[in-house]
């Protein structure tokens, strides 16, 4: 009886340790420095394409990006309209642009940010994926992009036509330009099976559209923010999480983890109190998301070789405080 006992307590153990490595992982205490590829990106504005800036702001960008380790810039070049196209005005200044930050440093990417809200865009209609290729097209070969990046949103599990965007696009790359591609966070199909008598969700992403989209992006940039999250613990472990479960997933595709480095109460365009209820900067911020992921990427859970680097959003609102805090927990 005695044996019988301890054998039974064992195999609790072991299977207790199998379920802690599993599901819980272990970690290390490693600092950002060790998994800082040299390989992080950023989100800047229209600003740089549609205005004639100078070459001391020219540089400045550059040498900035060259401080912080940032080899990956998504340049805003739309919104695209409801019929594909996109306002020149908007990246009139792109060609120079690009010819005066590559006189400063040939090895930073620049792919052409093109975004819009899903309900002003019917991405169903092949003319209107048609008038995007065009543009793509242009970006490109004419103006000299080193690839296109995609925030266009909402996308979800099953959504044929965005997919079909991203074929199209990647035939009119081909293999010589890249494309990136911002998704929402990732939900993984067990939790909606299991709480789908709870919870009531539109919109969402599981590994099904997040392999779909990988099968033509060769990077995702997962946007890890305005999650209505209001403990800094809670957001960490969303953040790390992502992390680990999408650095897993992604095999062959390289993949940013995105952070936030904005404070909608001094955004002109989103009402304060709407955006508190989804949207806590003390919350989600640099320091948070950055502890996030090195949490994550401390887990041998993670696959770090699937990881690419940070992605912060965006560069026109990150303050030097968090400068030094990204520095800090990112490079040294």
């Amino acid at each position: 009886m005695r044996l019988w006992k301890l054998t039974i307590w064992g195999l609790a153990f072991v299977g207790l340790v199998l379920l802690w490595v599993l599901v819980i992982g272990v970690s290390g205490g490693l600092p950002g420095s060790a998994f800082n590829k040299g390989h992080n990106a950023v989100w800047v504005g229209h600003r740089w394409v549609a205005e004639d800036m100078s070459s001391r702001e020219i540089t400045n960008l550059v040498e900035n990006l060259e401080r912080h380790q940032i080899d990956t810039v998504f340049v805003h070049v739309g919104p695209l309209n409801a019929d594909g196209s996109i306002n020149k005005d908007v990246y009139r200044y792109a060609l120079s642009f690009l010819r005066q930050a590559r006189a400063f440093d040939r090895d930073i990417n620049y792919q052409a940010w093109l975004g819009q809200i899903r309900s002003k865009i019917d991405l169903s209609d092949e003319e209107v994926r048609k008038n995007i290729g065009k543009e793509v097209l242009i970006l490109t070969q004419f103006v000299g992009f080193d690839g296109i990046h995609y925030d266009i949103e909402p996308v979800w599990d099953g959504d044929e036509d965005f997919i079909e965007l991203l074929a199209e696009t990647r035939d009119v790359l081909g293999e010589d330009y890249e494309m990136s591609v911002a998704l929402a966070e990732y939900i993984p199909g067990v939790f909606l099976w299991f709480f789908e008598d709870v919870f009531e969700l539109k919109n969402y992403n599981t590994e099904v559209n997040y392999q779909n989209v990988a099968q033509y992006a060769d990077q995702i940039a997962v946007m890890v923010y305005d999650t209505s999250i209001k403990q800094p613990w809670l957001y960490r472990w969303l953040v790390s999480e992502q992390t680990i479960r999408l650095s897993r997933l992604l095999e062959g595709t390289e993949l940013f983890v995105g952070i936030p480095a904005y404070d909608y109460y001094d955004d002109e365009f989103i009402q304060a109190e709407v955006a508190r209820e989804w949207f806590d900067p003390e919350v989600e911020n640099v320091e948070n998301g950055l502890r996030g992921i090195v949490k994550g990427l401390n887990n041998l859970r993670s696959k770090g070789e699937n990881f690419a680097g940070v992605a912060i959003y965006p560069y026109w609102q990150i303050e030097d405080e968090e400068w030094e805090v990204y520095e800090k927990l990112w490079m040294e």
